[in-house]
């Protein structure tokens, strides 16, 4: 049971909250205008995680999503996804996904270079955000 005018929808991108009725209609996140399939407040679990799983998990997404060639859009979601994520880093541990922490060793090899399949360079690494 709820309330009319309880936030019940979250958009995956931005994070805003909604009730149905702010959204009735809408195509899109009133926020941010995405329109990646929205989560279900109602729907959020409390899960007991170790970091280097969820890094094991981050990284596999990052990996499929470069490799697969996904939307732009559907970028942006798992960048706004891990961005979350990234909050929780517990101190001293490794970056949440492998790009991070090339980008970490650049900081003291700064001659150190990331190699694509084909053996292209990528510099800066592909992935966007930190």
């Amino acid at each position: 049971m709820y309330c009319v005018g309880q936030k019940q929808i979250r958009c995956v991108d931005c994070y805003k909250e909604f009730s149905r009725l702010e959204i009735e209609g809408a195509k899109a996140c009133p926020a941010c205008g995405s329109t990646g399939v929205p989560m279900l407040i109602s729907q959020d679990v409390t899960i007991r995680i170790n970091w280097h799983e969820l890094r094991i998990l981050a990284i596999w997404a990052s990996r499929w999503a470069d490799k697969e060639n996904f939307p732009d859009d559907s970028r942006a979601t798992l960048q706004n996804i891990l961005k979350r994520l990234r909050t929780y880093r517990p101190a001293g541990s490794a970056p949440l996904t492998l790009i991070e922490e090339f980008k970490e060793l650049q900081k003291t090899f700064p001659d150190a270079e990331l190699r694509d399949e084909q053996g292209n360079v990528i510099v800066p690494p592909k992935e966007n955000g930190p």
